[in-house]
């Protein structure tokens, strides 16, 4: 970024600019340190006659320039038309970086600022590897049967509408690395998982459209919902109300289980259309919180067993700082939906616990950063919707694994889950859960 300083512009990088000649590696203004953002862009604009000198057309030789000068080269800059889009892109970020200057020299550019920042794209993009004899929710996750790895990307999409509200939008992808294919959510290529408006109602927040929805500590639900959330915070509280629609059809927790009657057949407890719940956060110390959530499904079906009602869902948890670098969370949730057997006779679990206890925090912001963590779950089927830790659903075991950040903007997670699946998922009986997860995420 430009600083007060002056800035020196000699002679021979003037007669650079002036020809409209630079080499890729010529730098027109000498002492823009060369990790400088404007580097490229002011060799850029040079060589592409774009910047071309004082407002009478010459240059005035080995002097000194003050932000004002150079703020009449950006000026002139910006009046000309027809610029390619790649130099129009370099003029409107230095009209931004001299927009006090040029203001004073009776340009406008006061908004151009904001316009500028007005949409942002962010991202992440992942290599995962997992391999195991099981996933607990899909007995298929053998490597030689099937593979949860993959190659996923996602785009973030945020335009201020105004000083108050912005658009979100999330568009995923996704390619299997087993069937050699892009198979997105659905089978599409392109799935556009997210959108909606959030702003300010009042003293609270409001999101509307397709967005995700979270419990409080990620045990009842972690997925998309089409609906609104009025979020509130005040003081050490905060919470929020929450109506919608679960974004598919499904069965609770992923799960489908065997008729024990009829192999042939299989039953599962479907969702109905309808989410609403209430959550609450509250801040116990600077150093422990405790949370809670409330849940209701408007109608759950189970197949073959004659049952379609509502189910109502709880979640309670804390997390807290034991120590410096050392901190520990627990959550419990249960539904009221019971009566429903698995495939060898036994009732399916409507209650599951959920801890970690984590050394140390990463930030994929903070090379060198790492996490070493630990968790232990038994985990119900019928006490989660869609749980936010993978392979928690209807398995009981523990788990072990560290993050790490090897670069800026870079992750690495590497676990290792082993226990036994909590209800039985086929007429052999409950099946163990063996599951290694290596993977690399990229932000931008």
């Amino acid at each position: 970024m430009f600083n007060k300083s002056t800035l020196t512009i000699t002679t021979s990088a003037l007669v650079l600019m002036s020809t409209g000649v630079a080499g890729a590696a010529s730098n027109p203004f000498s002492d823009v340190p060369q990790d400088s953002w404007a580097y490229d862009g002011v060799a850029t604009l040079a060589a592409d006659g774009v910047i071309d000198g004082f407002p009478d057309g010459t240059y005035q030789g080995n002097k000194t320039m003050t932000r004002y000068e150079m703020a009449q080269i950006v000026a002139r800059a910006m009046a000309k038309e027809d610029l390619q889009k790649a130099d129009k892109a370099i003029v409107d970020k230095l009209a931004a970086e001299f927009a006090e200057e040029l203001d004073n020299l009776g340009v406008r550019v006061a908004d151009l600022e904001k316009k500028s920042d007005n949409v942002k794209f962010t991202g992440t993009a992942r290599l995962r590897y997992d391999d195991g004899d099981i996933n607990a929710t899909n007995p298929k996750a053998d490597w030689d049967k099937d593979s949860a790895s993959h190659a996923h990307i996602e785009y973030w999409i945020k335009g201020k509408v105004n000083d108050n509200w912005t658009g979100v939008s999330q568009i995923e992808t996704e390619y299997n690395m087993k069937s050699d294919s892009i198979t997105a959510y659905g089978d599409k290529d392109i799935q556009v998982n997210k959108i909606y408006a959030e702003g300010n109602f009042g003293d609270s927040m409001l999101k509307v459209g397709r967005y995700g929805e979270f419990s409080s500590y990620g045990r009842i639900i972690d997925t998309e919902i089409s609906g609104a959330e009025y979020t509130f915070e005040t003081g050490d509280l905060s919470g929020a109300l929450t109506y919608g629609r679960l974004k598919d059809s499904r069965t609770l927790a992923g799960t489908t289980f065997e008729n024990p009657k009829d192999t042939k057949e299989t039953f599962g407890a479907y969702l109905g259309t309808e989410y609403s719940s209430a959550r609450l956060k509250y801040n116990l110390s600077p150093v422990t919180s405790i949370g809670a959530t409330y849940g209701r499904l408007n109608e759950v079906t189970v197949e073959d067993q004659g049952f379609k009602d509502s189910v109502n869902i709880w979640e309670a948890g804390f997390n807290t700082k034991l120590a410096d670098n050392l901190t520990l969370m627990a959550a419990y949730s249960k539904s009221d939906l019971d009566g429903v057997t698995d495939s060898v006779g036994s009732e399916v679990v409507n209650d599951g616990w959920f801890s970690e206890l984590r050394y140390k925090q990463h930030n994929p912001s903070d090379v060198g950063s790492f996490a070493i963590f630990t968790n232990y779950r038994n985990v119900g089927a019928f006490s989660t919707i869609d749980a936010t830790v993978d392979y928690t659903e209807n398995v009981r075991g523990w788990t072990l694994g560290f993050d790490y950040v090897p670069m800026e903007n870079t992750t690495i997670e590497v676990f290792y889950t082993t226990g036994t699946q909590v209800n039985a998922t086929s007429t052999e009986g409950r099946q163990d859960v063996d599951i290694f997860r290596a993977q690399m995420e990229f932000y931008f």
